[in-house]
């Protein structure tokens, strides 16, 4: 449930979205409208395709920084290559 940060047109300022919150989006000439859960709408300058990067960044690195704690691995900075 990663938090996204996104513009709202017409200088609306920036607003955190909860990514876990999102039903659809829909890409409209420069804008894009994210459907949420209650209902809410939201216009943002972002493209569809950023705000999708954005979301696989923050969620990959919430699982990979998940699979080092638990110790199935070592960490990279652990990691010796063998002689």
């Amino acid at each position: 449930m990663p938090l996204i940060k996104l513009n709202r047109i017409n200088r609306g300022g920036a607003i955190f979205v909860n990514s876990d919150q999102v039903l659809y989006m829909e890409v409209e000439s420069k804008t894009t409208t994210i459907h949420m859960a209650s209902g809410l709408l939201f216009s943002v300058e972002e493209s569809l395709d950023s705000i999708v990067k954005q979301i696989e960044i923050l969620e990959a690195d919430r699982i990979k920084s998940g699979i080092q704690e638990s110790g199935l691995v070592a960490k990279p900075s652990d990691f010796s290559p063998p002689p």
